[in-house]
């Protein structure tokens, strides 16, 4: 089968001391402390086999994440950029969806012929974290297209645990297949905005006021989101200039370049004009520009607020936490898309037509043109053999 095949070079930097994982499994824990010359094409591979527990799918539509495309780019020494979990060689892509042509022996709940979704966050089960139901805090975690073989091919095996039919997407849109696998593979980002927003932070009382920083997928899946579950007015801060037209698309009320205040109390005093005097109910911060952030959240929080960190962040944040305080805010971590029902959830939502993500993609390119598609940065861009392929 075809697939986007990505290798590299196992060369730890030097001073950098190799945890016992990652000695026993030949992974990195940050990736750009082990990974070198990293490179990848569209090549021939096997075909995966099905386990007993697991099932086939021939791949319906998969979505690059800025995760993919970090990986590839190099710093001055050669290492990946990218500094999270990860092993190489792999068949990379975290982001997708497929129709299931073969199951194995003890699969029970699914069959061949369904459309499914896949979690890109695969818990084991039994560290101390998946038992006390934080899946997306599994200390033994495995990522499809980062430790394991990913979408970004013809075929790819998954255990059955991990897939989450697509069924009533198909239906509500007159059985359009297509339509199911895109919204499909753009149900993981849109997870990771509902696990932020809904689980970790509880989500806003319909009428309160809702603020999204950085508008990438997951920041337009939030715009999204709030939307629809009765944010009253929905701002949202994003300096480059492809994605604020997005947010709009998206449903945001308003889009501003934080770029163009000259400090954090400006951009705090706009959000408290914009709601008069009442402040932001939900931040969903998705950005990861913390050290930005965050001063302008404590001067514009409402009474009893919340910030939902999504977004990594990077360096050292200044939190003045008085803010937090004095408005009985909280600041709640989020990290995933697994488990407590987020799945299903944001599948109702898109098989309903509350949310179309749709709205979100910038490209769609065939498996073979997938260096074009790492080169768009804005929105959502989708891979698929069903696309045509480019002119040459």
């Amino acid at each position: 089968m075809r697939a986007f095949y990505v290798e590299a070079d196992y060369a730890p930097r030097e001073g950098y001391v190799l945890s016992q994982r990652e000695k026993d499994t030949g992974r990195a824990l940050r990736g750009n402390k082990i990974w070198k010359n990293i490179r990848g094409s569209v090549v021939d591979r096997p075909m995966p086999v099905c386990g007993d527990d697991q099932v086939l799918l021939k791949v319906g539509a998969a979505g690059i994440c800025g995760t993919d495309q970090h990986l590839l780019r190099k710093d001055a020494d050669g290492y990946t950029m990218y500094d999270g979990h990860s092993k190489y060689p792999i068949i990379t892509g975290h982001e997708f969806s497929g129709e299931i042509v073969e199951v194995g022996k003890n699969v029970r709940k699914l069959a061949v012929g369904d459309l499914v979704s896949v979690e890109s966050m695969h818990w084991c089960g039994q560290c101390d974290a998946c038992r006390r139901g934080m899946f997306n805090q599994c200390k033994d975690l495995e990522e499809p297209g980062l430790t394991y073989d990913g979408g970004f091919a013809e075929y790819a095996a998954v255990n059955v645990k991990y897939c989450y039919k697509l069924n009533d997407i198909v239906n509500f849109y007159g059985g359009d297949k297509m339509t199911a696998f895109e919204l499909g593979a753009m149900v993981e980002p849109t997870g990771v905005a509902y696990n932020g927003l809904f689980v970790r932070a509880g989500g806003l009382r319909p009428g309160g006021h809702a603020a999204v920083f950085g508008c990438g997928p997951i920041g337009l899946a939030a715009i999204q989101l709030l939307k629809t579950s009765g944010a009253a007015k929905l701002i949202a801060f994003e300096s480059v200039p492809e994605r604020m037209e997005l947010a709009k698309a998206c449903g945001a009320d308003a889009v501003y370049d934080p770029t163009s205040f000259k400090d954090a109390d400006e951009q705090a005093e706009l959000l408290m004009d914009l709601t008069n005097g009442a402040g932001i109910s939900l931040f969903a911060e998705c950005a990861g520009a913390t050290k930005f952030t965050y001063p302008v959240m404590a001067k514009s929080l409402a009474i009893g607020g919340k910030t939902a960190q999504i977004g990594h962040t990077v360096g050292l944040t200044p939190v003045d936490v008085f803010g937090w305080q004095w408005n009985a805010a909280i600041i709640a971590g989020s990290n995933g898309q697994s488990g407590q029902g987020i799945y299903p959830d944001v599948i109702a939502l898109m098989a309903s037509g509350r949310i179309d993500m749709r709205k979100m993609c910038t490209g769609r390119y065939n498996l073979e043109d997938i260096d074009e598609g790492m080169k768009i940065m804005a929105g959502k861009v989708l891979i698929s053999t069903e696309y045509p392929r480019l002119k040459k």
